[in-house]
């Protein structure tokens, strides 16, 4: 019969503590961390949802996001008509998963999901939640 004594238990619990920590996988950057290199391109909206509810209104609305963290859509939100056609146009940054416009009207757009074709946006306009589908041009 085998005497096992204090060190030896010791060393076998080391022993499957570093095993068991060997399996495990390394842990996953967060997947907000690659939308700056996904997002860049035009965005073409496939279905819009107006409090949960789907909308024909914003059929043929587009997100245009630049290489130079430039946005431009048009998005029916009120501008000022100008040069660049009556469209939105903003500078935007990205905190984690969520887009943020600067400019004469601020907003913030959540992104649910981002790959290289699809994108699923969320925001609040005038109090009204909205969910944007939309898919790479």
């Amino acid at each position: 019969m085998i005497k096992r004594t204090p060190f030896s238990f010791c060393l076998l619990s080391m022993g499957f503590a570093l095993l068991a920590s060997g399996c495990q996988s390394p842990a996953e950057a967060p997947a907000w961390t690659a939308y700056p290199e996904l997002i860049s391109g035009r965005w073409e909206m496939v279905t819009a949802y107006r409090n949960d509810r789907e909308t024909q209104t914003l059929n043929g609305t587009f997100f245009n996001f630049s290489d130079q963290q430039s946005f431009m859509t048009n998005l029916p939100v009120p501008v000022g008509t100008g040069p660049d056609g009556g469209h939105f146009v903003a500078k935007y940054s990205f905190v984690k998963d969520t887009i943020q416009l600067s400019g004469h009207l601020p907003m913030q757009f959540v992104v649910e999901h981002l790959d290289s074709q699809a994108m699923i946006m969320t925001t609040t306009i005038n109090q009204q939640h909205f969910r944007f589908d939309l898919s790479r041009h």
